[in-house]
């Protein structure tokens, strides 16, 4: 059924492209030269000598998409190439994985992609390959610990969809008195799905999933829209929202709290269970040079510790996380581990 499902969604891509240019123009070398990392024989090798494609799995405007945008515009500069972005979405990420998997290693195609997905996917067996073994890590370089549920506010302007609720506790104890009757919004085979189960455990409730979308926008035009009642989400999609009192927050999935987010978290409101933190990595099809791998994750890290990047994230309430591939090959793993776990509890 896993095959059936992967090669099924390779039927349906839809993409968009933007191009992130580098000082240099296409196939010379000399803007990566005057930013200290040339495109010549720096790093073993002269990759990079013409555009490379970015494939992210998500739609224009959500947390990926942004972050992804941010550090290639930063990477294209220092490389003196232009990197494509394109946005291929389908299967929570899923279609896009496969896409890349399929081209050749030669360091010019790269999937950007986030945990959140990737590794529950891996976890659950929706997926008949592997995001820890069948792509080439390079590295991580942002972590976004700010996943919210939110639901419709009662006084504001889609108040007709609002179930009454104030908080977290009115929430569970509507759940509670009717089993099956609150609409949760779950891409299966994403974080929202582990989530929402692991509140389904800790709060001894059941939720009625419904999969209304992979992408931010479809999932929050059928929350403005009474298709459900929750949805988990980025908090970097749904501030402006909040503050304009349309819709409330009921805690947020992260281990701590969140500095600029001024809401608690699940842990602290006694849901231990109901933690996650996306973290978002670059991967070239699996037999890329290492050498190219190498040398791109320089370069990445270079971006990540620029306080201009830094504070980029951190208007999204993101923070800069650098991983190399060592450390994505030991930890990565062992996630999908933690998550098999907490699913079979």
């Amino acid at each position: 059924m896993k095959k059936l499902f992967t090669r099924t969604l390779a039927l349906a891509m839809t993409c968009s492209t933007l191009f992130l240019s580098g000082c240099g123009s296409s196939g010379s070398a000399s803007g990566g030269a005057a930013s200290g990392m040339a495109s010549g024989s720096a790093g073993g090798t002269d990759w990079p000598t013409g555009t490379i494609t970015v494939t992210l799995p998500y739609s224009a405007g959500g947390d990926t998409d942004t972050y992804c945008r941010a550090l290639f515009q930063r990477v294209g500069e220092k490389l003196g190439q232009t990197f494509v972005v394109t946005n291929l979405t389908g299967g929570s990420g899923v279609v896009a994985a496969m896409d890349v998997m399929t081209k050749a290693p030669d360091g010019y195609n790269i999937l950007f992609n986030h945990t959140g997905a990737s590794l529950v996917q891996e976890a659950t067996g929706t997926v008949d390959f592997s995001y820890t073994e069948d792509f080439e890590n390079c590295c991580t370089v942002a972590i976004d610990r700010t996943y919210a549920l939110m639901a419709v506010s009662k006084d504001g302007q889609y108040s007709q969809y609002s179930r009454g609720w104030e908080n977290l506790e009115d929430m569970v104890a509507d759940a509670i008195a009717n089993p099956g009757a609150v609409r949760y919004s779950t891409v299966f085979g994403s974080t929202t799905e582990y989530v929402g189960l692991m509140l389904e455990k800790d709060a001894g409730i059941t939720l009625d999933n419904i999969d209304v979308g992979s992408d931010s926008a479809s999932r929050m035009a059928a929350l403005l829209g009474g298709q459900v009642d929750l949805v988990a989400i980025n908090y970097m999609n749904v501030k402006d929202y909040v503050e304009s009192g349309d819709l409330i927050c009921l805690g947020i999935m992260a281990d701590e709290p969140v500095e600029g987010i001024d809401f608690p978290t699940f842990v602290e409101q006694g849901y231990p269970s109901v933690v996650t933190a996306k973290k978002y990595e670059v991967k070239f099809p699996k037999g890329t040079d290492q050498a190219i791998v190498d040398k791109l994750a320089a370069v990445c890290k270079e971006v990540v510790e620029d306080p201009e990047f830094a504070e980029v994230l951190t208007g999204y309430f993101a923070e800069p996380l650098y991983r190399d591939a060592a450390t994505m090959n030991t930890e990565d793993p062992a996630e999908v581990e933690a998550l098999e776990t907490g699913l079979a509890g």
